[in-house]
């Protein structure tokens, strides 16, 4: 039973640092983040973030 939990937490942290990958810290930086202080935690980080600059440079040309 302890197993099945650390995969499903493990699984939570990789989905958060997918979800991460088009910010500023990046798929490992979320992943990371995500096993320190929960993956909840880093989506609420991630709402606050910002987007990589490959993001912000085409949302600035439109």
């Amino acid at each position: 039973m302890g197993m099945i939990l650390v995969v499903l937490y493990l699984l939570g942290c990789a989905v958060c640092g997918i979800m991460g990958r088009n910010t500023a810290w990046g798929f490992l930086g979320h992943f990371f983040l995500s096993i320190v202080i929960t993956p909840i935690g880093d989506l609420f980080i991630q709402l606050a973030g910002r987007p990589s600059r490959e993001i912000r440079e085409k949302i600035n040309k439109l």
